[in-house]
């Protein structure tokens, strides 16, 4: 339950919608058992004794309360909409934050699919399972409450009998919750996967398509999606199981109502009256409860999800993100003294290097593929934390620096040149937010890039495409020199 906790501290953010919410539901809820005594008098008085002149205002109060019970249930249903979409917009956005803030390291061990399936679809499930889950629970429990009050009211025994199911009701509903919710884990991973392939292949969509992979990918993805298939029917398999038996419990109690308010009735112990406002009250009280056990269902889904996604949030973040009082390098000069790293345990990437570069140099680093010349950026920029020795940045350890600082001090020029799906200005301006036109041209001619820019029609303004697509490999390294050199950083790789 420590999840459905946490889900409760977004909602504690919104008390007046809480509130709003929950005194809709009461208000609703009440006018519920107003039909069982406006039943009761209408046979009792009505037709029985032969008042007729008692139904008109018998049959208005009903419907107005009919009126009064939709009215706030639309009102309440409109009020928890908003409340859900403001902590699952805080969910989310907390969640999204939390991911941008995470080391690369760990970044090096997570699939993308994977990623995106707990910020989108993880999170919707949180949505519709725990927080309607919780406020369709309050609704429900409450009305069970009240109509639990009002039978003991018309008459004891009868509200003893009818309450005869519901420890068995409990019982089921522990069973259950116990015996699903590992089963929701395994869906969960399994959709996740699926999810993560699925991304992987239309990421490569053309190498699959150069080596002719195509019935090769399809299998894979088959194999992958039937075992989704497998854990989705075995959680549903357990709620075959589960719901009619609560159903055929709660018939059970019905049956025993019908029977002892019967006899009742026959030995004038009751009146008729009684006996049908009694047996609505049955179904009012029954209703919930079938309500609540198959919301049992969805918040255990709703639980697995939730997990996941706590699950990114408990990460820790990267150190140095907390602001320093160090302010930003402006000469540029590095330094590195004795720098060991490794990115498994017992196997050194680098290992005892020391090298200066002064501010203003041009500093090659030359070496075989997987010599570490790629890793040495890394470590400059913080991506991974070096295991000992010393980088040294105008003449600070760069620990000093707040990551911030450290990092918009650098402009980094990837081998592999990464565009977003959007314009080439929005792409050139990741490098100087709120850069002039005359910045960005400046920046495209040092990058030997306004040739092909201007041959576009659109200009600046064309798409480039999910990754640069649009462009040719040299187009795009020469818009990522761009960006780099519009940001005009004092140290450049």
């Amino acid at each position: 339950m420590k999840t459905v906790w946490r889900v409760f501290a977004y909602l504690k953010r919104y008390p007046w919608l809480a509130a709003g919410t929950l005194g809709c539901a009461i208000i609703g809820t009440l006018m519920v058992i107003v039909f069982p005594a406006v039943t009761k008098r209408i046979i009792d008085d009505v037709v029985r004794l032969h008042h007729p002149e008692k139904l008109l205002p018998l049959v208005l109060l009903a419907a107005l309360a009919f009126v009064f019970q939709h009215t706030f249930n639309a009102l309440r249903i409109l009020l928890n909409n908003i409340f859900e979409q403001k902590v699952i917009f805080d969910l989310r956005s907390d969640l999204y934050s939390h991911i941008q803030l995470l080391p690369l390291r760990w970044f090096d061990n997570r699939a993308t699919g994977d990623l995106m399936t707990r910020v989108l679809e993880d999170v919707n499930a949180v949505e519709r399972v725990l927080i309607d889950g919780i406020e369709q629970g309050v609704v429900a429990i409450l009305q069970v409450l009240i109509v639990i009050a009002v039978m003991f009211y018309f008459n004891a025994k009868l509200a003893l009998l009818a309450l005869t199911p519901f420890p068995f009701l409990i019982a089921g509903a522990l069973t259950y919750t116990l015996t699903a919710h590992r089963r929701y884990r395994l869906q969960r991973r399994a959709a996740s996967a699926m999810n993560a392939l699925l991304h992987d292949n239309l990421s490569g969509v053309r190498q699959i398509k150069s080596f002719v992979r195509e019935n090769e990918e399809h299998a894979r993805f088959n194999r992958v999606s039937d075992q989704l298939r497998h854990a989705t029917l075995v959680v549903m398999r357990v709620w075959a199981m589960y719901s009619p038996s609560m159903s055929m419990l709660e018939a059970f109690g019905a049956v025993v109502v019908l029977a002892f308010g019967s006899h009742a009735v026959l030995t004038g112990a009751m009146q008729i009256g009684d006996l049908v406002a009694f047996l609505m009250l049955t179904a009012f009280l029954y209703d919930p409860a079938s309500r609540l056990h198959q919301l049992n269902q969805l918040v255990q889904a709703g639980r697995a999800a939730g997990e996941r996604v706590f699950e990114i949030l408990d990460e820790p973040i990267e150190p140095g993100w907390v602001d320093k009082k160090t302010s930003a390098p402006v000469a540029g000069d590095i330094r590195y003294e004795d720098v060991t790293f490794s990115y498994t345990e017992g196997l050194p990437a680098l290992n005892h290097v020391s090298f200066h570069a002064p501010p203003g140099a041009t500093i090659a680093l030359v070496g075989a593929t997987g010599a570490g010349k790629s890793t040495l950026v890394n470590l400059l920029v913080r991506f991974y934390e070096f295991s000992s020795g010393e980088i040294y940045v105008d003449g600070k350890p760069i620990q000093e620096y707040g990551l911030r600082a450290l990092r918009e001090a650098i402009g980094v020029v990837t081998q592999e040149s990464f565009l977003f799906n959007g314009s080439i200005r929005e792409n050139l301006l990741m490098g100087k937010p709120g850069a002039t036109e005359v910045e960005l041209w400046r920046a495209a001619d040092a990058a030997n890039a306004r040739g092909f820019i201007e041959r576009l029609p659109d200009g600046l303004e064309s798409v480039v495409g999910e990754r640069g697509v649009k462009l040719s490999v040299g187009e795009k390294q020469r818009l990522s020199i761009g960006r780099a050199l519009l940001k005009d950083p004092p140290i450049l790789i």
